[in-house]
């Protein structure tokens, strides 16, 4: 086992099983870190810049391979440790998600302190917030780095550059209310008795516990929220504002997002691009299949990753399917799935139907 009390945010990046941890936790990897972060205090803040950064990295919207973030750690810490500026270039466009993963990590290998401020408002929804100054926090991030923010429940808050939250010191006995402008990625503690709230300009996210991403960056004309695990449930601001008992809105869960935009105030429910595995406990990196009929394969990705699969089970029994899947994003082993039987899919809003003409 490695020495982990001694290791530096560079060499957790790199290691798989904090990777896994943090990306894909099991039971065994929560047991085994959280009792590590426990009998290592002094290693806290190295841990939790560690973990903010590969979650930056790994937001639905800056995908990066495992391989293209080594690169980009290796290729950093060695500028640094040459005391060098980093060289501009132009990057081709089709290597946009090595660009995110370099400008995120150069911008967490600093760690900078959060500002605190006491407020009576909060100037998006003054409408929406309580008057008691002393008794609430804005957190503002001014750096290039994504900044972890503990809440007073036991949920935490990642901040990415530019971004600021506001919260009460201590929140309700029936609800947490906590308002966001710019983009930040939640991590819930579950409490059924006191619902959650995200509050942005036009959004208003409700969890009871659970992880998710919100974008909502002013003055941009699209705000989005994109479902890591658990349930969410988004509708808008305005009927917040107006206490409409059962207002408007989407159910999210793994793997999906909604989007509302200016141009047509409408709520655009779809999957987010790569979808990830919400079943990991106890599964083999790789599963091998020999002659297993098509729709047991289906089933299993469904409940991988918590996606509806549609498809017509009497046309798909006679089709056999010798493969092996490994690390493949969903969407790769669908193509390979597909391709054995003749078959083709298509995504429809947060569900993917199978087109077949079945196999003799």
């Amino acid at each position: 086992m490695f020495n982990y009390a001694y290791f530096t945010v560079e060499e957790f990046l790199k290691d798989d099983w904090f990777r896994e941890w943090v990306l894909a936790p099991t039971h065994q990897t929560d047991a085994f870190w959280n009792e590590w972060v426990r009998l290592h205090p002094e290693q806290q803040a190295t841990i939790d810049q560690a973990r903010a950064l590969l979650r930056t990295l790994e937001m639905p919207h800056q995908p990066v391979s495992n391989a293209e973030r080594d690169e980009v750690i290796r290729e950093t810490w060695a500028k640094i440790r040459q005391k060098q500026e980093p060289s501009v270039r132009t990057i081709p466009l089709w290597n946009w998600s090595r660009m995110a993963a370099a400008v995120f990590v150069l911008a967490g290998l600093g760690w900078a302190a959060i500002l605190y401020q006491n407020r009576t408002q909060f100037s998006v929804l003054p409408g929406l917030v309580s008057t008691q100054a002393h008794d609430q926090i804005t957190v503002t991030n001014p750096t290039l780095q994504p900044l972890v923010v503990p809440l007073p429940d036991g949920s935490r808050v990642t901040l990415s550059p530019a971004a600021s939250l506001h919260y009460d010191k201590r929140f309700t006995e029936t609800e947490r209310r906590t308002f966001l402008k710019g983009e930040a990625f939640f991590e819930v503690a579950r409490n059924p008795a006191r619902p959650f709230l995200v509050i942005t300009e036009k959004l208003v996210t409700r969890v009871l516990g659970t992880s998710f991403w919100v974008k909502a960056e002013a003055g941009m004309p699209e705000s989005r929220v994109i479902v890591k695990t658990g349930k969410v449930s988004v509708f808008r601001t305005r009927d917040l504002e107006q206490k409409q008992a059962k207002p408007e809105g989407v159910v999210l869960t793994p793997n999906q997002q909604v989007a509302l935009t200016e141009a047509d105030n409408r709520f655009a429910k779809s999957l987010i691009a790569q979808p990830v595995p919400i079943k990991t406990a106890g599964q083999p990196s790789e599963i091998s299949y020999a002659e297993t009929p098509a729709p047991q394969i289906f089933q299993a990705l469904s409940q991988t990753y918590g996606i509806d699969i549609l498809y017509d089970d009497e046309l798909l029994k006679h089709c056999q399917i010798t493969a092996t899947l490994a690390d493949e994003s969903l969407f790769e082993k669908l193509d390979l799935l597909c391709r054995s039987i003749h078959a083709t899919y298509e995504v429809i809003d947060t569900q993917i139907v199978i087109y077949s003409k079945g196999c003799k």
